[in-house]
């Protein structure tokens, strides 16, 4: 099995693991002595010093921004300091050489730098990673009469609204409706069959050019990969990086000169039609959504949109059967007795009486017999019954929704094709080995290799259960022997 330099600066055995054939994104010619990408010198279109999604030149944008921050009284002897800037200049020359532009700013307080480093994929990366998170591409508009497919999922509420010829406030026209196009996973090799596949700066969307790096910045090393000393987010629980993120595209407020409503960008659409306390009551946009932040963002609000929906009959159910136990409360024979029994029942203590536990009456828990006679009576054994076909009926109804949802979004394969390997698990699995299912060398520990980690693991779940099994013993004989001394005393 060949190694070759990999894209985060390590050995790779690219021979071996993933779908893509492995190759080069970036000649060697055009890495600098440091091994990453010269910058160039020349702005072609200076921007001025404000708020922007580009480079200095205007022309790159900016993918992803990591951040850390120097103390300027700290000595620069300190052995932690020293690490901590070793790792992160082997990280940002591992990002070089992956192909990532990079451009640093940096912010000085009275007491710290701050420092801004902007991260660019180029068109080749973008087009690498594509490929191999097996992204999906547009190849054709699915209808050209109306420029967009209409959402097919159907709301039950509009329905009902509907044929009662009331009118539907919770529906809304949202302009700027995304386009609906047939998919395929991207091919670089077939590139020219792909709608949009010549203009390289608009191509991939934000949240995809945002998930490309962040799969980078998740499988580039910082130190020894025997260590598994890889990964940003490693580096930012260490405290090395103080934050990793993504921008927004522009601002989500409307601009103070009247504009139309289609001009607007995704963000303040958004904003205007979604994220506002105004339109609680509202469908969702989920297409808008899912353009935006892609297709788990837009399932998990289609989730919670749906699921607040269908608590909507489920709670009007169990305020009634709640005031029926509020109005039948004086008819409750048991809680009448108790109430009424003053102090004719005397109870044993509920602990030995010699360190401080009285004598009760059972009339002292009327309260507490009333309040659980609320949620203790006949109706809510119905409401029970109900609630148990509620919850069956909601989740097949939810997976016609989801069904719905990803064949509108082309999804239906979407956890086949997402689930990857933890990059911690690749540096230290010692072989590949071909899938059964998918048919793709994965990473692999052979039986010998995994057997030493298993009996580890099922040491120390013994050795826990063992614990919890003896620990109620152990204070059960400590609150002995402390009752005995108090007893004594």
């Amino acid at each position: 099995m060949s190694e070759k330099r990999g894209l985060n600066g390590g050995p790779y055995q690219y021979d071996d693991y993933g779908t893509v054939d492995k190759q080069p994104i970036i000649d060697q010619e055009e890495l600098s002595s440091e091994g990453g990408i010269e910058m160039s010198a020349k702005a072609k279109t200076p921007v001025p010093q404000e708020e922007t999604c580009f480079f200095r030149d205007g022309e790159r944008r900016i993918d992803f921004i990591l951040v850390y921050e120097e103390e300027l009284e700290t000595k620069s002897s300190n052995s932690e300091v020293v690490k901590e800037g070793k790792w992160r200049q082997k990280f940002i020359k591992n990002l070089r050489k992956v192909g990532l532009e990079i451009e640093e700013e940096n912010v000085q307080s009275q007491k710290k730098i701050t420092t801004f480093i902007k991260l660019h994929a180029p068109w080749d990366v973008c087009c690498f990673y594509a490929e191999d998170l097996c992204m999906r591409a547009p190849l054709q508009i699915f209808d050209k009469k109306s420029n967009a497919h209409p959402n097919p999922s159907n709301n039950w509420s509009g329905k009902i609204l509907k044929m009662l010829r009331i009118p539907n406030m919770m529906a809304e026209d949202v302009p700027n409706k995304p386009l609906d196009y047939y998919t395929c996973a991207f091919k670089k090799s077939k590139l020219n069959r792909f709608l949009g596949s010549d203009n390289h700066d608009t191509y991939f969307s934000i949240t995809q050019r945002g998930r490309i790096v962040w799969e980078i910045l998740a499988t580039t090393a910082y130190g020894k990969r025997k260590h598994a000393e890889i990964g940003v987010e490693r580096l930012l629980e260490e405290g090395i990086y103080k934050a990793a993120y993504a921008l927004h595209d522009g601002t989500f407020e409307k601009p103070k000169q009247p504009i139309k409503h289609e001009e607007l960008n995704d963000r303040q659409i958004l904003y205007e039609y979604w994220a506002r306390w105004g339109k609680w009551f509202k469908y969702q946009p989920l297409d808008h959504i899912r353009e935006y932040f892609g297709e788990k963002v837009g399932i998990y609000f289609a989730w919670l949109g749906f699921y607040t929906a269908w608590l909507l009959p489920a709670s009007i159910i169990g305020v009634i059967v709640f005031l029926y136990g509020v109005f039948t409360m004086a008819s409750n024979v048991p809680a009448n007795e108790i109430c009424n029994s003053g102090e004719t029942f005397k109870m044993c203590p509920i602990c030995p009486e010699n360190i401080g536990c009285p004598y009760w009456y059972i009339s002292d828990v009327c309260i507490y017999v009333k309040i659980s006679y609320l949620f203790d009576h006949p109706g809510t054994v119905l409401y029970a019954v109900f609630t148990s076909f509620w919850a069956v009926t909601f989740l097949e109804y939810w997976k016609r929704k989801n069904a719905s949802l990803a064949h509108h979004w082309d999804v239906l394969d979407f956890e086949e094709e997402e689930e990857r390997p933890r990059p911690e698990y690749v540096v230290k699995a010692p072989a590949y080995e071909k899938n059964p299912i998918t048919g793709v060398k994965e990473p692999h520990f052979p039986e010998r290799a995994r057997l030493p980690r298993i009996i580890t693991g099922f040491a120390a779940i013994t050795i826990m259960k063992e614990w919890c099994f003896e620990k109620p013993f152990i204070i059960h004989e400590l609150l002995e022997i402390g009752w005995e001394i108090t007893s004594h005393d």
